[in-house]
């Protein structure tokens, strides 16, 4: 598969070679994944990608990708002191927010172009658009990342503050599902790129946008998109869709077998 995919890159990049000569015509790009089908089984425990491809380049030229999916609803919780205890005090509950969003760039974001051009072109955090609803104090609920019931929401959904926007990409970043890397493309001979995705153990199923988008001058030269699919397998795939499904018997199951576990493990000691 992987190779593959290289054979193609370097078609891909001797179809571009004769504009380059000529330099005329419009300004070109290609792209590819060493793999854009993941599967998580019951022993995945992350794996690496390569993000790759060709374009017609300048000096000083640069490349961002951006790996973002699904789009999931998130709770962010503040917590203060209440009589020398720390309570959460305010829930807020993210809309559509990407359970995944990695950006790589052959250098920071705010070097590459304007905070004007990088809204208009949807690159970085800050140009998400995010949306949050405010969450009842008695319906406090889920993990603090997707999935679970959000509970009851109150009021309408808000624009998000820069400050809030940090704290949920510090929050998503510590736990592996946000990153930034501002030296994370490498450009050979201003016609071929490439770089490296880490997906964690922890990557959320579902469909992924892989973006690539070709500055000069601070300004977008030409982009392409892509997908990829993260999808569960196997054993693993069907606890999952059966926890889901059917919740109320997965918690009954469960507790049963940690009841019989533990009874098990009583009478096995006892015997010694």
């Amino acid at each position: 598969m992987i190779r593959q995919r290289l054979t193609s890159l370097i078609i891909a990049a001797a179809w571009l070679m004769p504009s380059l000569t000529a330099h005329a015509g419009p300004e070109r790009l290609v792209a590819d994944l060493s793999n854009d089908q993941v599967a998580i089984t019951s022993s995945y425990h992350g794996t690496e990608l390569l993000l790759f491809g060709a374009f017609e380049g300048q000096d000083n030229d640069d490349v961002v990708l951006v790996v973002s999916g699904p789009p999931t609803k998130v709770a962010h919780r503040r917590s203060d002191k209440v009589a020398g205890i720390w309570v959460n005090v305010e829930t807020n509950i993210w809309q559509n927010s990407p359970g995944f969003y990695h950006i790589f760039s052959t250098r920071p974001l705010a070097e590459i172009a304007s905070p004007d051009v990088l809204a208009e072109a949807q690159l970085g955090p800050a140009a998400l658009s995010l949306e949050y609803v405010s969450q009842a104090k008695d319906q406090n609920s889920g993990n603090g990342h997707g999935g679970g019931n959000a509970g009851k929401t109150t009021g309408p959904a808000k624009a998000a503050t820069p400050a809030m926007i940090n704290d949920l990409g510090r929050n998503m970043t510590d736990i592996g599902l946000w990153a930034e890397r501002s030296d994370g493309v490498s450009i050979q001979r201003n016609t071929l790129f490439r770089a490296t995705l880490q997906l964690p153990k922890n990557v959320p199923p579902g469909d992924y946008e892989v973006r690539v988008v070709h500055f000069r001058d601070g300004q977008v030269i030409s982009q392409q998109t892509t997908d990829m699919t993260v999808a569960r397998k196997g054993f693993s795939a069907m606890v999952y869709d059966f926890a889901h499904k059917y919740s109320m018997l997965y918690g009954i199951f469960a507790v049963v077998f940690a009841v019989f576990s533990g009874w098990l493990a009583a009478f096995a000691f006892r015997r010694k």
